[in-house]
């Protein structure tokens, strides 16, 4: 996800070795996301391209090795942003990508009928979860083990939440991750799919997904990021407990996920949140979805 640049030391073109690279023009002003910067600009024959570097402190995830994996399968290829090339061998830039560019004024966020914007979220999670993740990517449950790290620091710090949703956060993060099983699968996971993260191409023909935070296996987890956003239509149902789990049986169903394995996880993931919300931003928009999610204690 990325918003219009606010920071004004960021640079207005891309690197100098990545225009003459990739033979350049900018066009137009750059966005910064939370842990990269995005270019738009014009290849040698006017294609509107997009570069998208990674900030120096951080280490690569695996993203252009997972669009490289999306983009050879025919399935996933319509789905997910095109990888035009992507550069990991040069000093002081741990990833830089050469992207189609999208419209970014039009996210799935502003989508009107939540029931088709879960429709596309959850055929795009059916698409991209069906190949299996490159070498290198981390496994789900290394995600997992430190959540559960998590939830024992900050509820030792400050119990601000029930022990039977924080007793049973922990329960589900300790048997998957000392299930032989989950650790042996390595579908791709997206690992941030909420609504803006789907953007429309510039031709007006397709929903596209963009910035994945890759990694192998527990596909279940995916659900997460689409429950916790769009919570004014959550409201607007009239009961956000009952809105939240037809949602989650929705997609789990079109997504082709195990729904009780979904429904622990978001649990799960939603008590180590708020265990760290709300001793310190308890006025967050992703509070009010996550106290929901953490009562689903079964």
């Amino acid at each position: 996800m990325v918003d219009p640049d606010p920071d004004p030391v960021t640079a207005a073109s891309p690197p100098a070795t990545l225009v003459h690279r990739w033979s350049l023009t900018p066009d137009g002003m750059p966005w910064r996301g939370f842990m990269s910067s995005v270019w738009p600009v014009r290849g040698p024959e006017g294609q509107a391209w997009a570069v998208k570097m990674l900030d120096t402190h951080h280490t690569p995830a695996g993203e252009g090795a997972a669009l490289e994996t999306w983009a050879g399968d025919a399935w996933c290829a319509s789905r997910v942003v095109r990888l035009i090339d992507r550069v990991n061998d040069i000093a002081d830039i741990p990833e830089a990508l050469l992207l189609e560019r999208l419209d970014a004024g039009r996210p799935l966020q502003d989508h009107p009928d939540i029931d088709a914007a879960d429709a596309e979220i959850a055929g795009a999670l059916a698409a991209l979860g069906a190949v299996e993740a490159p070498a290198g990517v981390r496994h789900t449950t290394v995600e997992l083990e430190r959540i559960a790290g998590a939830i024992r620091e900050h509820w030792a710090e400050a119990p601000v939440l029930p022990v039977r949703a924080v007793s049973a956060a922990l329960a589900t993060l300790d048997a998957m991750t000392e299930d032989p099983t989950v650790a042996a699968d390595r579908l791709l996971c997206h690992g941030d799919l909420h609504y803006n993260n789907v953007l429309r191409d510039l031709d007006d023909t397709r929903w596209v997904v963009i910035d994945p935070i890759p990694s192998a296996g527990v596909r279940e987890i995916e659900v997460i990021a689409p429950l916790r956003n769009r919570w004014e239509d959550t409201v607007a149902s009239g009961d956000p407990d009952r809105f939240l789990a037809r949602r989650l049986d929705r997609l789990s169903e079109a997504a082709g996920l195990h729904r009780t394995r979904a429904r622990a996880l978001a649990q799960a993931v939603a008590v180590d949140n708020l265990l760290w919300l709300l001793p310190r931003d308890p006025d967050s928009m992703f509070v009010p979805p996550y106290s929901v999610l953490a009562g689903w204690v079964d």
